[in-house]
């Protein structure tokens, strides 16, 4: 299975809890690691039956990123159908950068993952196809890019149509606030 890096800010907090799995996992791993020892086995053996178990039983924290941007993808709002992205879009869509809009004011946190080329497709479509008419908008007023020096009213624009948009992060955001590690305290 192909795999494209995607790098994503996600909130603090998910970050936050997201650490806390892996920790978890790791913990049970050990657990699970000394309790086969105590069974008998030796380390080695035990330690190749955990490496066995973990895709299963502990699994990387991009499959678990993946499997709650899999479940946002597939509501109503981002499911599609969409008219495939041409190849033009999809090289901006693979650039860094951030998108227009006014800071969230709230502590983030910088991630890289490997997911499915499927879910990237669908990820950058799904944004793509959502953020397509408030970013022509944008372009159209002159509402983006550098430098430039904007009146409060044009700010306010700016912000309505940024608010419209839906870059890949806020999705993957979206989604772990819903079907995230999260997500069940919440």
């Amino acid at each position: 299975m192909t795999k494209i890096p995607v790098t994503v800010m996600i909130y603090a907090y998910q970050a936050a809890r997201l650490d806390l799995v892996k920790r978890q996992q790791r913990l049970e791993e050990k657990a699970t690691v000394n309790a086969l020892v105590d069974q008998g086995n030796t380390r080695r053996q035990a330690r190749i039956i955990v490496a066995r178990m973990r895709a299963e039983e502990w699994p990387p924290l991009e499959a678990i990123v993946a499997a709650a941007v899999r479940q946002r993808l597939d509501e109503p709002d981002l499911v599609g159908p969409w008219p495939e992205l041409t190849e033009v879009e999809q090289a901006g869509l693979a650039l860094s950068g951030r998108w227009p809009g006014p800071s969230l004011g709230v502590s983030m946190v910088q991630r890289n993952y490997d997911f499915p080329a499927d879910v990237v497709q669908r990820l950058r479509t799904a944004s793509w196809r959502l953020s397509e008419a408030p970013l022509d908008e944008l372009e159209r007023l002159g509402l983006v890019g550098a430098g430039l020096v904007l009146t409060e009213a044009q700010k306010q624009r700016r912000d309505e149509l940024a608010a419209r948009l839906y870059p890949v992060p806020r999705i993957v955001r979206e989604a772990l606030a819903r079907y995230g590690p999260a997500a069940s305290d919440e």
